[in-house]
């Protein structure tokens, strides 16, 4: 019985005595998909140059879709937001770059994609709202991408 004890007691506290940014790195980072290759001895494997800000993400619902991430300079000047629109009803997207300007506002049509593109040449903060006018039925895709 005492041994029995002792083995739980090691075991609760190896589990506690992890590094917690070990098991929060594991948790956030996706997992990427390999590239596909023909031959490795033509084309040698190269890490994706891309920083995701928002990873693929999919909202139902009528409430409004929220996002924000920040583009930071090292990760490249430029970012594309790709916003797929699955329900049968326009929807409306307004981006905020930092928390001072005004929105940039766009139409996402029905059934359709739409991709925006960024530029920032310093560290930025970017919010994403995107809503129905009048209520209807939500069904969207979005991810952000920064690059080079």
């Amino acid at each position: 019985m005492w041994f029995k004890k002792m083995i739980s007691a090691g075991m609760v506290l190896s589990v506690l005595l992890l590094p917690t940014n070990t098991l929060d790195a594991e948790r956030s980072v996706p997992a990427e998909p390999l590239p596909k290759i023909v031959n490795t001895a033509e084309a040698p494997m190269k890490s994706d140059p891309n920083a995701l800000l928002i990873l693929q993400t999919h909202h139902q619902g009528r409430a409004a879709y929220t996002g924000s991430f920040t583009m930071v300079a090292d990760n490249g000047t430029l970012a594309d937001i790709i916003i797929e629109n699955h329900s049968n009803h326009p929807m409306y997207m307004n981006l905020y770059v930092d928390d001072y300007s005004e929105p940039i506002e766009t139409t996402i049509s029905k059934n359709n994609e739409k991709t925006v593109n960024l530029l920032a040449l310093q560290d930025t903060s970017v919010k994403v709202y995107i809503y129905s006018r009048i209520g209807h039925e939500m069904d969207l895709s979005i991810r952000a991408e920064q690059f080079r």
